[in-house]
This record gives C-alpha cells, structure tokens and sequence, in this order.
C-alpha cells in the first residue's frame, strides 16, 4: 500500500486534473462541435487508461455480467454524460458546468436508497446545499440567456451518476475498476465513431484542436487517479477530496480569463464552496 499522504494527495488530484480539464475545454479554441470535441478528448486520453490497466488490471478473467455494466456504463457517461458537459462549460462556463456537476452526488444517493441503501441526516444536509449551489447557478442568468447550459449540466449529472452506479455493480459482479475504465472507453470510442461516421473525423486532428487533447488527457488522469485512490481510500474519502473540482474551475478560469472570457464572480465563488461543503457532508 502507499503511503497515506501520497493516497490523499492522489485523492485530492482527481479534482484538480477534472477543474483543469473543464477549464482547458472552455479556453479552446478549437470550433469543433460537442459530438467530435468528445471523441477528440477520448482517443487523446485512451492510451492514459490503457497502460494502468495494464498495470493494475492486467488483463485478467472477468464475468460477462460486469463487462455489460461497464460498456453501458461507458456510453452513459462519456456519449451522453462527457457529451452534455461540454455543451454546459460552452454556455454556462467551467466553473457553472462544474457545480451542476455535484449534482451527480445527490442523484447517486438516490439511486442508492431505490436498491435499499440509507441516506443519514448529515447526507441529507449535504444534499440540500449541492442543489442551493445548483440554484445559485442557474439564477446567475445564464438561465433566462441560454438554458441549454443548465439543462445540459442537468443532462450530464445525471450520466456520471448512472454511470458510477452502474461502474459498481460492474465492480460487484466479478468486475475490476481498471477494466471497468478500459471497456468504458473502448466502447464509448466505437460509439462515438459510429454516431460520426458519415462526418469528417478526419478535423479532430487538427493543431487547432491542442487543447481538447490536453484536456482529454487531464481527464483520463483524474479517472485513473479516482480509481487508485478508491481503491486504497474509500469513497467515504475520495469522494471529498475528488470534488474541489468546482473550486478549481473557479479559481482557474478567473486566472485565464483572457481565455476563458469568464468571470464567475462573488455568486459563483460561494456557490463553488457551498458545493464542496454539500460533498463533504454527504461523505462523512
């Protein structure tokens, strides 16, 4: 095992990679529509997943039952849930995309109480505060200018909470994280390049599109730090430290804002916080 400060900083990089991640995707300037931009940050980023499969998977025996959850599992996140995220940071910016995002925690636990699981009085509070986060960004008024960003974020909450869910019962039935991952991108790659086929796939290519391979990059890493970090630490644990995401889009994409063109101000701050303060509670 690895030493505990070298696991909770492996923790707290999940975060920072994805807040990166989602603040490389709104600086690009690459003109690229969400389906290719997707399939762009998945080709850039498979081989990130593939070598610590490798090392931590190696390729051994799983059930057939996991390797279905993992593939629809892999299609909910990344062609609809990846997809939908950046249509939101697009709109309603990296740091609003973000915050929608913790959303996902709130949607976990409760697909969690349908198979029987209990949610405990500080979990509900926590909850609470995510969906006034939730709120706080929707009525900074990107809503009433372009309400595809809130139902995008939405959208993509959903996915990455599906998803997880389906990811652990992956796990469960004779499963493994890192082939969980592997099969997750292999098929959401396959999809992707089915859905484009009769598109030029040929752009994705392109020097203009740098950064959306960066940040496919970035994300692979943050994926693969979450599952080591789970792995030694817990959810009870990771799931904290993964979430400074939405304080990392905020803070980065106010540094960059000559990229970014975003400026999230007092109200996104705090609801940035308030999110964060919602994950912890609903952890411990």
């Amino acid at each position: 095992m690895l030493d505990p400060l070298v696991l909770y900083a492996v923790g707290t990089s999940v975060g920072v990679f994805f807040g990166m991640h989602d603040v490389v995707i709104r600086g690009s300037r690459s003109n690229m529509d969400s389906r290719h931009m997707l399939l762009a940050s998945l080709i850039s980023g498979y081989p990130v997943v593939f070598l610590f499969s490798l090392v931590f998977w190696g390729f051994s025996a799983i059930s057939i039952e996991s390797i279905i959850l993992y593939i629809i599992a892999g299609l909910v996140n990344f062609n609809v849930g990846r997809a939908s995220l950046y249509v939101a940071i697009r709109t309603i910016g990296a740091s609003g995309a973000s915050i929608m995002l913790t959303l996902s925690i709130v949607i976990g636990i409760a697909l969690g109480t349908g198979v029987g699981e209990r949610v405990s009085p500080t979990q509900a509070l926590g909850a609470l505060l995510i969906l006034i986060a939730a709120i706080m960004v929707a009525w900074r008024g990107e809503i009433k200018k372009d309400p595809r960003g809130i139902i995008a974020g939405l959208i993509a909450s959903f996915g990455l909470a599906l998803a997880i869910f389906l990811s652990r019962l992956g796990n469960i039935n004779g499963g493994d994280p890192f082939a969980g991952a592997l099969i997750a991108y292999t098929s959401s790659i396959a999809f992707e390049a089915f859905l484009l086929r009769n598109t030029e796939i040929r752009g994705i290519f392109s020097r203009n599109n740098t950064a959306v391979y960066l940040a496919g990059v970035l994300a692979s890493l943050g994926q693969v730090a979450r599952y080591v970090a789970l792995v030694q630490l817990g959810a009870s644990i990771v799931t904290p430290l993964q979430n400074i995401r939405p304080v990392v889009a905020t803070t980065l994409t106010r540094v960059f804002y000559s990229r970014t063109a975003e400026n999230p101000g007092l109200r996104g701050y705090i609801a940035a916080v308030v999110a964060f303060t919602g994950v912890f509670l609903m952890a411990i």
